[in-house]
């Protein structure tokens, strides 16, 4: 009773019109692939490609031009790997290799000079299908699963001054497939699951570096693993999701100051292992698979709040 009144209340509240308007496609269709904004531009990197291998394969949208073009490759193939930015430095942090999902401990750098992908110390375990979020100059690495397939309760985070890792806080729900967004200097863990899609996750939790102590918060309307989110206008937009059967269109809004989720227009195209980034006021929704599993799509659908 109480989940299906925390469903209705959820969806009662409305995060505004906006609408949804068809972007450049990818250059090639790409699931379980990541976003990052560098300079006002979104770069994406690896995932699996339309023959289902992974690949190396990285991009970059330029909103100015409306146009993507190739960067140099990632080092080796790589998917469900997440992509951060620290100041003027775009990181591409762990993942899975092969098409046995191998989690490995990379972390690179792309040299945006040079055009050139760079290493720099290593996760302290190999974990993919993780997210990750930036405070104060530091990158935060939460979720995902680790060597034997095990799920990660440990959360680590990188300082670029030091080139150093160190252990934080672990997350109070270890999950795999999660998505997360960083607002007023505190990094949100949503949704998720425990390496199974027919047992999505509707949970929030919180982290504070400062204080380096988890939360909960209020959970999504929807239970979903394989999401994806970004923060845009002090919000925080998550769309898209997994489940064993199906694939989700939901849009749903958190609101960190309230404490708050509200209902916005769903998906033009339903799907998982999408990418999302927020730039000059827009939410770009990029790739992923518009079945269960294996499919990728090419698209990219742009949000005007």
């Amino acid at each position: 009773m109480r989940t299906a009144l925390r469903f209705v209340v959820g969806l009662s509240l409305l995060a505004g019109d906006g609408h949804w308007s068809a972007g450049v496609p990818l250059p090639e269709p790409i699931q379980e692939l990541s976003a990052a904004v560098l300079h006002g531009k979104i770069y994406v990197a690896g995932g699996i490609d339309g023959s289902g291998r992974p690949t190396s394969a990285a991009y970059r949208y330029d909103p100015a031009l409306n146009r993507w073009d190739r960067i140099a490759d990632l080092p080796v193939p790589r998917h469900h790997m997440p992509l951060a930015v620290v100041g003027d430095t775009l990181y591409a942090v762990g993942g899975l290799a092969e098409r046995t999902f191998v989690p490995v401990n990379t972390l690179w750098l792309y040299r945006e000079d040079r055009n050139s992908w760079e290493p720099r110390a290593a996760l302290p375990a190999p974990r993919g299908a993780s997210a990750v979020g930036v405070v104060n100059g530091e990158l935060i690495v939460v979720g995902g699963w680790g060597a034997g397939r095990r799920l990660m309760a440990a959360s680590a985070i990188y300082d670029p001054a030091k080139d150093r890792w160190r252990d934080a806080a672990p997350i109070p729900t270890p999950r795999d497939h999660l998505a997360a967004a960083t607002v007023g200097g505190v990094l949100f863990a949503i949704g998720g699951r425990p390496l199974d899609p027919g047992r999505n996750y509707d949970l929030v939790e919180a982290y504070d570096p400062a204080t380096d102590r988890w939360t909960p918060r209020s959970p999504m309307p929807s239970r979903r693993g394989g999401l994806a989110a970004a923060a845009l206008e002090g919000k925080i937009d998550v769309v898209g999701g997994e489940a064993r059967s199906s694939v989700f269109a939901n849009h749903e809004v958190y609101d960190p100051a309230a404490d708050r989720w509200a209902a916005a227009p769903p998906l033009p195209v339903a799907r998982h292992g999408l990418a999302a980034a927020a730039v000059g006021g827009r939410l770009y929704v990029i790739g992923g698979g518009p079945k269960p599993g294996f499919a990728q799509t090419d698209a990219v659908d742009v949000f005007t709040p």
